[in-house]
């Protein structure tokens, strides 16, 4: 009997179309999910400050939206102390102002430039209570910025440790990519070296 004239098995030939429709269907799923995940991630952004994979472990959901646990610990705590500050409420002697301010804001640039260039990783508790006390030198600062515009008790600290944060989260993001780069191309010798055996 000739090849041609083998009959085909028609639940063979079913499967693997039913397969190749499967496997459609779930990479046009996947690829939904993606873009839903995207336009989640954009629309949270002001206020989680991050993308739907790490809302679990970086946010904590405040009146039904995720918002990011370093800001929800600094801000409303910080602003609190600035009010009290500013009424005359101070959270310890005045005259320690010039370096408490300074030495307050320490533990939060620590606790995020160390995670944001991989010294350590990421500790839920650490960088919320390393935020909390960052709030009161926060605090402090803004309070005189309330009473006096332009006060160098807040803008030089915001100044100087804002720009260590961008630094340091651009130089984290740089050696992710170059670690990214480098596995891939890793993996791209692995499937060139299986190719040739």
């Amino acid at each position: 009997m000739a090849a041609a004239d083998t009959p085909v098995d028609d639940n063979e030939s079913a499967g693997t179309g039913n397969a190749k429709a499967l496997a459609m269907f779930d990479a046009k799923l996947a690829a939904i999910a993606a873009a839903q995940n995207d336009r989640i991630g954009r629309k949270n952004m002001w206020l989680a400050h991050h993308w739907p994979d790490h809302y679990a472990e970086r946010c904590a959901v405040v009146g039904g939206r995720h918002v990011c646990r370093r800001c929800a610990a600094l801000y409303p705590f910080g602003f609190l102390v600035a009010f009290a500050s500013a009424y005359g409420f101070i959270p310890y002697p005045e005259a320690w102002d010039p370096i408490a301010i300074w030495i307050l804001c320490l533990p939060a640039t620590i606790a995020y430039c160390g995670e944001a260039i991989g010294a350590f990783a990421y500790n839920p508790r650490w960088q919320v209570g390393a935020m909390l006390v960052t709030a009161v030198g926060f605090g402090r600062g803004l309070g005189y910025e309330l009473v006096e515009r332009w006060s160098s008790e807040f803008w030089g600290p915001v100044a100087v440790f804002g720009g260590l944060w961008f630094m340091f989260t651009m130089f984290g993001l740089t050696r992710k990519k170059a670690l990214a780069r480098k596995e891939t191309l890793a993996q791209l010798r692995t499937l060139a070296e299986s190719a040739q055996i």
